[in-house]
């Protein structure tokens, strides 16, 4: 009869730590499955501001910084691609050079993705890049709808001298 005891008890043990065991998994599941939503743009409702009420304070006017690191000039370099963005030009590699180039940046220190695919489609994106001292203002503009995404990166190559990985358009206008 000892012996039965013992298997009981162990069964018993061992009954809960499955139970534990599925429900801990259960959960897990749970909030994998509820985080999944948000990756994949379900949104939360959110609350619409009564009319006449600001929903945000005015964003200030960025600065740019000639002799400022790719980290000083990110807030600037991204205030002006949108302001681009916002404009109902074509998003094309050269326009937004040159609206990065009117706001101050270096032609030289740029680098453009091509407006069209080898297949000559329209590039579902434009990257656009500027080189600041071993470090790189990174720009992504999507064609589609506009939308913009910046960032800074370390340069890469040999001499860290390159932005963007790849063929990339010639800037010589």
């Amino acid at each position: 009869m000892p012996e039965l005891r013992s298997l009981r008890s162990t069964d018993g043990a061992l009954g809960t730590a499955l139970t534990a065991t599925l429900v801990t998994t259960l959960m897990t599941a749970l909030v994998m499955v509820l985080s999944g939503c948000a990756l994949l743009g379900v949104e939360s409702p959110v609350a619409e501001p009564a009319p006449g009420t600001v929903s945000e304070e005015p964003q200030e006017e960025a600065v740019f910084y000639p002799d400022g690191t790719a980290e000083d000039n990110l807030p600037y370099f991204s205030q002006r691609l949108r302001a681009y963005a916002a404009d109902d030009g074509p998003v094309e590699g050269r326009s937004i050079v040159d609206a990065i180039v009117d706001a101050g940046f270096a032609r030289k220190r740029m680098q453009v993705s091509f407006d069209r695919t080898a297949t000559d489609l329209v590039a579902d994106s434009i990257f656009v890049s500027v080189r600041i001292g071993e470090e790189c203002l990174i720009g992504q503009m999507l064609t589609a709808n506009r939308e913009v995404a910046v960032e800074v990166a370390p340069a890469v190559g040999p001499k860290q001298r390159t932005c963007l990985i790849g063929e990339t358009r010639p800037i010589d206008w």
